[in-house]
């Protein structure tokens, strides 16, 4: 069997090479009994790949995903290397409830009875780290839902900033805002000034020029003798990192605005709320989920009862920021607690994982190939 690159399209990889695929999970909110009705469906997948592949120059893609990310697959190898590494996300697919599976060969049964050698204190540590890193997203100045973006781009004018050429009454050099200056770019050219970047020398002329910027860029001229010190009006700064970033950013904060689920966001965009609830849900969600590897072995995912009640009353933001951080910080010394007196290996079992991953595909390559 030939498998060439275009299973890179996971609409080609589950409709023509159904063969490579060994299962597929619903996971996420939903998995975690702590959805809502407008809660996004996500969808985590393995697939297998002939060892062949991994025998040419260029190696083969280890990731699949749609635009969204709601359905993303990953080649076994790739799959075993992450969840071998304890992150929480990959860890967890191992563990998924019964209702959960969408799809699964018995191949994959082989990775499921060696689920256990993936769970280590490091598992634990991780846990707690991610937590630690969503906490501090959670109300993070930075955030696109505390920076709303305008819809119109970045303008390049924005990010000049403008020195007049001296005179008694002003402050010498003293850099303005473009925007606060009696200067139309559309009136002026410019000229590189020597030993700098992104300085320039301005001239002003009294007849259009077309301006300075052409297609994004600063494009200088050759300027005649006579104009150095008759037209020169100053010196002009163009920030071009900050204006390439912003620029970055605008496109990125309106993939998001499109693609987010409204939703969860509304509560803190009317000032109803000073933190991301989803973050802090799954802040505790995740501590919780380290309590129980310590004390059973494996990560929790389905919440049921009092702990999925908790869960879901933070998400619906009925604590305050403070009273989280005051729960969080309990839960953690618990922890502490609970790992000091742990038997969990230090590891994951590296060797059970290898033998796992060439055996499968040995299989697969058996029966496929």
């Amino acid at each position: 069997m030939r498998v060439d690159k275009d299973y890179s399209d996971i609409a080609v990889l589950e409709t023509q090479y159904t063969s490579l695929l060994l299962g597929n999970w619903l996971v996420g909110s939903r998995a975690y009994g702590l959805d809502l009705p407008e809660s996004d469906s996500d969808y985590r997948g393995i697939f297998v790949l002939p060892s062949e592949l991994y025998l040419r120059k260029s190696p083969p893609l280890e990731q699949v995903a749609e635009e969204k990310n709601n359905r993303t697959w990953y080649a076994l190898r790739r799959f075993c290397e992450l969840a071998s590494s304890s992150n929480p996300n990959f860890i967890e697919m191992l563990f998924m409830p019964d209702d959960c599976v969408v799809h699964a060969v018995p191949l994959l049964s082989r990775l499921l009875k060696v689920r256990d050698k993936f769970v280590s204190r490091m598992a634990y540590t991780h846990h707690v780290n991610y937590a630690l890193a969503q906490r501090k997203r959670a109300r993070g100045k930075n955030k696109w839902v505390n920076n709303p973006q305008t819809s119109e781009p970045p303008e390049k004018e924005h990010f000049c900033w403008f020195f007049p050429r001296e005179t008694s009454d002003d402050m010498p050099y003293r850099p303005r805002p473009l925007a606060e200056c009696d200067v139309a770019l559309d009136f002026c050219r410019c000229a590189s000034l020597e030993r700098t970047t992104n300085l320039y020398r301005l001239y002003r002329y009294d007849t259009l020029t077309g301006g300075i910027f052409q297609d994004g860029e600063i494009v200088c001229s050759s300027i005649p003798v006579d104009d150095e010190n008759a037209r020169c009006v100053g010196l002009l700064l163009f920030q071009q990192v900050a204006y390439e970033k912003a620029r970055a950013d605008h496109k990125h904060y309106w993939e998001w605005r499109r693609n987010r689920n409204e939703a969860r966001w509304l509560s803190q965009e009317r000032g109803e709320r000073d933190y991301d609830a989803k973050n802090m849900m799954h802040v505790l969600r995740l501590l919780l989920s380290a309590e129980n590897i310590l004390t059973v072995g494996r990560p929790l995912i389905r919440f049921s009862g009092e702990k999925q009640a908790f869960l879901m009353d933070v998400r619906a933001g009925k604590f305050s920021w403070d009273e989280l951080n005051e729960i969080m910080d309990a839960k953690l010394e618990s922890l502490r607690s609970l790992c000091e007196r742990s038997d969990l290996p230090e590891y994951p079992d590296e060797n059970a994982v290898d033998e796992t991953v060439l055996w499968i595909t040995r299989e697969w390559e058996r029966e496929n190939v």
